[in-house]
């Protein structure tokens, strides 16, 4: 089947304009365990992913944001782990209503009231598309910010330690390079839980040492440059498809199946699709083909930029393909 450029065009066209507001800004900060080392949260509207670690009980993470009044606090904690692990949060700032007891040990600023609320687990996790991962919804506070001035969030566990999610705000929105770079920031958070480097390289190793070895036995030993760039491009992204679904496979070993399901089916189908597609034109490139060859290529790059595939490595060999000279190799 010939692939058809007038509809991935449209469909990398509403894939990028349609999912940045649907997906949180992933930030991996460091230590933070104090208030004098607080993270500043640079816009207090836009959703944010802050992924964070309590090592042991009574600890917590500490965060600044601030506000005006009449804007909205709105803050929720997961963590992604099972178990008894539920991260609590404290919120204090000017104007605030006091509600619950601050736990001792907790670093709140003088005169400030503060609002604690208490972590409890759901029953069963819920499944976040674009990670993806299965996460534990544990506190939330919504409300409007009383008065003008710095407010302070921390994130609380009172018994045992583990990865959480402190998401902030209700404006989701990307730069574009907070987009191109989440592909880079999810295996920092692929980190964060724990998993292995194997795990999260392994399907990219496997495909590509299974592609190198099929084009080696079949003898197209003599490729151009674009072809090369253009293969590897693809199996990068082939690579990206299978990662997402063995993610979507851990993550649903936790989690029931939902709808939010196809979206994740949606990025590894664009992957692994396109993948494929630059896999086959790649090895069968000739100087009949070499101009739709080269836009297809381009068109390639972009739709790996929209969904997140190939490590950005592969959309990068895509443009390359599509622009360096026809050369043999």
């Amino acid at each position: 089947m010939r692939p058809n450029l007038p509809v991935m065009s449209v469909l990398i066209f509403i894939l990028m304009m349609a999912l940045p507001a649907a997906a949180h800004v992933p930030v991996l900060p460091g230590d933070h365990n104090t208030l004098a080392t607080a993270m500043p949260i640079k816009d207090p509207a836009i959703t944010y992913a802050i992924y964070g670690t309590l090592h042991e009980a009574g600890e917590a993470d500490y965060y600044t944001v601030f506000l005006r009044k009449g804007d909205t606090l709105n803050f929720m904690v997961n963590t992604p782990v099972q178990g008894s692990f539920a991260p609590w949060l404290v919120i204090a700032g000017p104007g605030l209503s006091p509600q619950g007891s601050v736990p001792q040990g907790v670093e709140l600023p003088a005169g400030d009231q503060a609002v604690v609320i208490r972590g409890g687990r759901p029953a069963s996790a819920d499944y976040e598309p674009f990670s993806p991962i299965a996460i534990y919804p544990t506190a939330m506070y919504s409300d409007k910010a009383p008065a003008d001035g710095t407010y302070v969030i921390a994130v609380y566990t009172p018994a045992d330690g583990g990865p959480y999610t402190l998401a902030t705000g209700t404006l989701e929105a990307f730069t574009a390079s907070e987009w191109i770079l989440v592909p880079v920031d999810l295996i920092g958070v692929r980190l964060w839980q724990g998993q292995s480097l194997l795990l999260i390289f392994g399907p990219y190793l496997a495909v590509l040492v299974i592609g190198a070895g099929l084009v080696l036995r079949s003898g197209r030993k003599r490729m151009t440059p674009a072809a090369w760039s253009g293969f590897i491009a693809g199996l990068l992204y082939i690579g990206a498809g299978a990662a997402t679904l063995l993610q979507t496979g851990i993550a649903l070993q936790m989690t029931s199946v939902s709808l939010a399901v196809l979206v994740t089916l949606v990025f590894a189908a664009i992957a692994l699709g396109t993948g494929a597609t630059a896999v086959m034109m790649a090895v069968r490139s000739t100087e009949a083909t070499k101009r739709r060859f080269r836009v297809l290529m381009a068109v390639i790059g972009m739709a790996g930029l929209a969904a997140w595939a190939g490590l950005i490595i592969g959309p990068v060999l895509a443009f390359i393909s599509a622009l360096i000279p026809d050369r043999h190799g």
